[in-house]
């Protein structure tokens, strides 16, 4: 049983890790906190807004506001 172990445990370190984007997804199901997702959703598209606010669509943008 030892030797099970071993080899799946050796076989865990051949695997390539994983992205961020799918350890954070790991992460919110694993420790069941899917009240995270709205909060990173919001912050994203204020990203998102205050990245567009200095290029050519910040008059539409603005128009919107």
């Amino acid at each position: 049983m030892n030797d099970d172990k071993a080899r799946a445990f050796e076989q865990a370190g051949k695997r390539p890790p994983p992205g961020v984007v799918a350890e954070f997804l790991l992460f919110l199901t694993e420790n069941k906190k899917y009240w995270l997702i709205p909060l990173l959703a919001a912050l994203f598209l204020v990203g998102l807004l205050g990245a567009l606010a200095g290029s050519a669509a910040a008059p539409f943008i603005y128009s919107l506001f």
